[in-house]
């Protein structure tokens, strides 16, 4: 849980000279990566959260709701996106001279959110797959 949250942090961080030197216009690829690799550890860090309520041997049960946990937190991020681009830009201008945007359209939404999903469950083929490896049998529990 640790290092989700650290490489979390690290994403986040990395966001935010994206932003100002406008690197996801300059750099197209930059918001896929950002998105897939966010929904990849926030999965991981919602799978050892939630590893107490998990249904032993119920690998497709669990995998949706770990799923579902991903695009939760992808939707509150969406949403914060939009509140900082309806709230942020002028005073981003005004303080910092820069324009900075915080979102695109309906298309770039629903496309980080597709990423955010591919990104969790990447992770949850890639533990089921390496848990089966291990002849450990269980899948996220």
């Amino acid at each position: 849980m640790k290092r989700a949250f650290i490489f979390l942090v690290i994403i986040f961080l990395i966001n935010i000279p994206s932003i100002y030197y406008g690197w996801y216009i300059k750099l197209w690829w930059i918001d896929i990566v950002f998105h897939f690799l966010g929904g990849f550890f926030v999965a991981i860090f919602m799978a050892d959260y939630l590893k107490n309520h998990l249904i032993k041997r119920e690998t497709i049960k669990n995998t949706l709701i770990i799923a579902g946990a991903t695009v939760f937190i992808g939707v509150v991020w969406e949403f914060s996106e939009y509140i900082g681009n309806q709230t942020l830009i002028e005073p981003f201008y005004r303080w910092f001279k820069i324009r900075v945007y915080f979102m695109g359209d309906l298309k770039d939404t629903v496309a980080d959110l597709l990423l955010d999903i591919l990104g969790a469950i990447s992770f949850t083929v890639l533990h089921f797959l390496w848990r089966r490896n291990s002849h450990q049998g269980q899948t996220l529990t």
